[in-house]
């Protein structure tokens, strides 16, 4: 890219219409203004990756990428005294049929591996650099450990200053560097020597290049913008530039966009690719964005530029974690590390969820509890390192982002769930989603998955065809998850009549609530109301039943309650009391106690108030009854259905205000009309 912090590169676009339809032009390295092609063409030509380089100090790095560019990437002071690479830098390179790809130059210094870290996350093709009089040195190979780790695709060993030695010294080096890159994702990568001051092998190195940046597989356009910023400088006239390389979907000038994890929403001005103007940038490239709404001093390396509302910051996240073969140490639970992804650095601790510390050359599921938030998706690579003094040590594959709660280390359930995820795909991310908030429609669902909600509906739709998924209140819940949930219902349930023998329903609420906050009532009244909930469960206004359930009554428990029966159809307007069915069924006080229980969940036994009880058949004859003479007299008093009855006036009264409570009779003054009557009139 053209765009430097040090000498304000950003293309002086004027705000003029008429500019606007005019040639743009941008700034070359002297300050002469140059034209070029029409705005947005030259990404017509751009292979959508990222070329990088890699390897030790003073290898040659610059002067290959300078050599491959024609343009110097140290472009900092500091660096041009000292003649070391500090920063990452960026150019952009043309390969023979007339793509063009960008270049990340890192420092490799050990110092500035942070530096190094902060491009390396975007880039899909490798230059391994190693100078010939040298040979593989330590930040080569912690350079290739971080590489390895962020599964780069494809690279080159590039073997540079060949110049300088004889044939035979360069045969043996070529020897020792395919003996020393044996088992890594380089050992049989194409080795290149080169010389850029001569130029001898240069132009091989751009024909290799041009051949495997056709095997790349490019990253994904159709998905939600993703930026990861590693510079933020300001431009004279137009305010706050950032650049980055877009891991993910694509950005248009005139966009608006959150910057992330501050959340603070802000528009796209302008955008420049290759240090050209462009009406977009997209996965794959680098670009600088002019930003309208936000001052230099509030950003830094590390924020993500992201589609608006569907990222999230987090200050936790699940991950596959290996530790290098050479690592130094064992890495020991809750040990505190150095965490990179992106263009972000956090400082975390790692809970080892399946024993108390990893090995050099082993992998684990873990929690990592960040001392600042990132910006991560599922599926993202990262890089760790020890706190002091700083060494690499592992890395690995981001599990779930938005853990919904800290996990208990040694727990199978939670290996299990975790190792379900890692298998990735939209299914599992669908399903998953649900599990942390069933009930959850598809705005809820593309937040969670990253996701805008016409990809989610398309992830939804096979979940649904094949029962997956089953579609509940507006929202949606996995139905596996379903039916694990109608099992612990049935559970809490038969709990609740193991305690009480002769229950056949709960409170709806006491289920609800020993569920957890998770399910929420109008979801749980949804989930009864679906196929299979009204197969397993009976909802009665507020109490909870399990479809088909029967007392386990004992023989003796059947004879009293046929006396029970027995008593109150005898009794009919006079029913027995308590007292007198206790001595004529000769049953224990407690066991006739749960058995009145049993009589009134059932509906078989009415207690009108405190100690009256009427058998239910009793109450319909009575209701009958009345009908039959209203009919021919109208409204009637207490007296008048105390004789009907043929019963005490306390017995009526009761009966009648019971009547007036179901809404079957109503009191006027001192008569009873049929509410059905006074409806009607």
């Amino acid at each position: 890219m053209d765009v430097r912090p040090s000498c304000a590169k950003w293309s002086p676009l004027r705000r003029t219409a008429r500019w606007r339809r005019s040639m743009p032009v941008t700034m070359s390295s002297c300050g002469k203004r140059i034209k070029h092609k029409a705005k947005g063409l030259s990404a017509m030509n751009d292979q959508f990756l990222i070329l990088g380089t890699a390897g030790h100090i003073d290898h040659g790095k610059t002067t290959l990428v300078k050599a491959l560019t024609g343009k110097d990437t140290d472009v900092h002071k500091e660096e041009k005294e000292r003649g070391i690479t500090i920063d990452i830098g960026f150019a952009p390179v043309n390969l023979p049929d007339g793509r063009r790809v960008g270049v990340i130059d890192v420092p490799g210094h050990e110092r500035f591996v942070r530096n190094m870290l902060a491009g390396a996350g975007g880039i899909d093709l490798i230059l391994l650099v190693i100078d010939v009089q040298d040979g593989i040195m330590p930040q080569t190979l912690e350079h290739l450990h971080i590489l390895e780790m962020l599964h780069v695709q494809k690279g080159i060993i590039v073997l540079t200053k060949i110049d300088r030695v004889e044939d035979e010294w360069l045969l043996m080096v070529e020897e020792e560097v395919r003996s020393g890159l044996a088992g890594t994702f380089l050992a049989a990568a194409p080795l290149i020597p080169v010389s850029a001051t001569t130029g001898v092998g240069i132009e091989s190195l751009r024909q290799e290049i041009g051949r495997l940046a056709a095997e790349v597989v490019p990253r994904e356009v159709t998905a939600p913008l993703r930026l990861p910023v590693d510079r933020v400088f300001s431009v004279a006239g137009f305010g706050t530039v950032v650049t980055g390389t877009v891991y993910a979907g694509q950005v248009q000038v005139g966009d608006t966009v959150e910057i992330l994890p501050q959340r603070l929403p802000v528009r796209v001005r302008h955008i420049q690719v290759h240090g050209e103007s462009a009406d977009s940038a997209r996965a794959g490239q680098r670009a600088a964005l002019n930003l309208h709404g936000v001052e230099r001093s509030d950003l830094e390396r590390g924020m993500v530029i992201a589609q608006s509302g569907l990222y999230q910051a987090t200050n936790r996240v699940d991950a596959r974690l290996h530790l290098l073969d050479d690592a130094p140490r064992a890495l020991t639970n809750r040990m505190r590390i150095r965490f990179y992804i992106g263009a972000s650095e956090a400082m975390g601790r790692v809970s080892i969820l399946d024993g108390d510390q990893l090995s050099p050359g082993e992998d684990s599921l873990v929690q990592i509890d960040l001392e600042s938030p990132i910006v991560c998706a599922s599926g993202d690579r990262f890089i760790i390192r020890t706190f002091s003094p700083m060494l690499t040590i592992g890395g690995g594959t981001i599990i779930d982002p938005h853990p919904a709660r800290e996990h208990r280390r040694r727990r199978d359930y939670v290996l299990e769930e975790l190792e379900q995820r890692e298998k990735g795909g939209p299914d599992q991310l669908i399903l998953q989603a649900l599990q942390d908030d069933p009930g959850a429609g598809t705005r809820a669902l593309a937040d969670a998955v990253h996701a805008t909600e016409d990809v989610v509906q398309d992830w939804l739709a096979p979940l649904l065809q094949t029962g997956q998924v089953t579609e509940v209140a507006g929202g949606y819940v996995g139905t596996e998850a379903m039916l694990r949930l109608f099992d612990e219902i049935e559970e809490k349930i038969r709990a609740h009549f193991a305690k009480g023998k002769y229950h056949i329903t709960v409170p709806k609420a006491q289920v609800l609530s020993q569920l957890g906050k998770k399910v929420k009532p109008k979801l749980f009244d949804a989930l009864l109301m679906t196929t299979a909930g009204q197969e397993r469960f009976v909802l009665q206004r507020d109490k909870l039943a399990i479809n088909g359930y029967v007392v386990p009554f004992t023989l003796r428990e059947k004879e009293v309650l046929g006396k029970i029966e027995e008593l109150f159809l005898r009794g009919g307007y006079q029913p027995p009391s308590f007292e007198e069915v206790l001595k004529e069924s000769k049953a224990l006080e407690q066991t006739l106690v749960g058995l009145y229980h049993y009589l009134r969940e059932t509906g078989m036994l009415v207690e009108l108030e405190d100690g009256v009880h009427f058998w239910a058949s009793t109450l319909a004859e009575a209701k009958a009854l009345i009908r039959e003479r209203y009919a021919k007299v109208g409204p009637f008093g207490v007296a008048e259905f105390r004789d009907w009855a043929g019963t005490s006036r306390k017995l009526a009264v009761a009966v009648l205000e019971y009547f007036d409570q179901q809404k079957f009779t109503k009191r006027i003054e001192a008569k009873r009309v049929l509410v059905a009557e006074t409806s009607e009139n």
